[in-house]
């Protein structure tokens, strides 16, 4: 009987002792600690190592994440800055770029300082955007800068170098130059011209009707009678374009400087009758204007490139943002002249503004 019971207890210290072994092998396994300085605790220092493997993989993750860069369009209702985003989103998707695209639908820096401002806030890795003012926007830019947030402007720009990185914007002088060769052409190099531009201070439309203004000198028997803003209002802009008819009934043609412009300029002439007789070349190759074009009501459109300028932009951020600090400073595309005869040539289709 003694033997029997020492068997017994033998047999229940054994399955006693598997047990405590199980348990103290799978605990450190679990992440626990052992509940003694005894043996029992040896077993729970051979996992430590395996612990740091994914602390290890979660900091390879973080620096491969996908770059923030926000992209400020000048108005988001614009056919110029709708064709940006198409650019914008194609190299984004190739780069893996997480493209966070804003704006206001309105031409005024006012709405867009509180814009910088949020992006800001939000810690974006670099902004790309389209300035609505060349000195109301220094401050906000120069803010982001010193925030150690890159911008890269394109399109506009502001006066100060040191609020940005690197610009891309069409040769706008070139443009206005093109501009008053295509206008001279179809006025015969004759007669009484007015030049509509949208608001003063703004990088591009300065340059353009500073262009127009000394190419058109070249031709001797071309006036400019007048040169108008319109406060980038389509409305405005028809109403001056009828007060110059009023008082030049003989005009022959107009430069419009941006598509706004243009589009107020076109409504004036028609609420005239005019516009078979005066001859109008408008910036910017939107849907409207190209259909304008071909209805007769634009007898030519200055086109820019604002595909192109967003993926040279974007590209260039995500360069610099990968250690490329070399970004050339200024990125300058030509612009070119749209009309009847040229529209339908692949060359000149590819420049056509996207909307869809």
């Amino acid at each position: 009987m003694k033997k029997v019971l020492s068997v017994a207890l033998a047999m229940i210290l054994s399955v006693s002792l598997a047990a405590c072994g199980s348990s103290s092998g799978s605990s450190p396994a679990a992440g626990s600690t052992a509940d003694s300085g005894g043996k029992p605790a040896q077993p729970a220092a051979a996992p430590a190592p395996a612990e740091n493997k994914p602390a290890a993989a979660d900091s390879g993750s973080k620096d491969k994440k996908k770059p923030r860069i926000a992209y400020v369009a000048g108005i988001t209702t614009d056919a110029f800055y709708i064709s940006m985003k198409f650019g914008a989103e194609e190299v984004a998707s190739k780069l893996g770029v997480d493209l966070v695209w804003t704006g206001a639908p309105e031409w005024d820096y006012t709405k867009q300082t509180p814009i910088v401002d949020s992006l800001i806030a939000e810690k974006v890795d670099a902004i790309i955007i389209a300035p609505n003012d060349a000195k109301a926007m220094v401050a906000p830019l120069k803010k982001a800068m010193n925030a150690n947030i890159p911008v890269f402007t394109v399109d506009t720009n502001v006066s100060d170098e040191s609020a940005y990185i690197a610009n891309v914007t069409s040769d706008n002088i070139q443009g206005g130059k093109l501009g008053a060769d295509t206008l001279a052409k179809q006025i015969g190099e004759k007669g009484k011209v007015l030049v509509m531009n949208t608001k003063p201070g703004i990088t591009t439309t300065d340059d353009r009707q500073k262009g127009f203004l000394e190419q058109i000198k070249k031709y001797p028997n071309i006036q400019v009678v007048a040169t108008e803003y319109c406060d980038d209002q389509a409305t405005v802009a028809a109403k001056k374009t009828q007060d110059i008819l009023l008082a030049n009934p003989d005009l022959s043609g107009v430069f419009a400087a941006n598509v706004v412009s243009g589009a107020g300029v076109a409504q004036g002439l028609r609420v005239k009758n005019v516009q078979d007789k005066v001859k109008l070349v408008s910036y910017d190759a939107g849907p409207e204007q190209v259909k304008s074009l071909k209805a007769g009501e634009l007898q030519a459109i200055i086109s820019q490139k604002p595909l192109e300028e967003a993926r040279i932009i974007l590209q260039m951020a995500y360069d610099y943002l990968n250690g490329k600090k070399d970004a050339k400073k200024l990125t300058v595309l030509d612009n070119v002249s749209v009309t009847p005869e040229n529209i339908d040539k692949p060359e000149i289709q590819q420049w056509l503004y996207r909307t869809k």
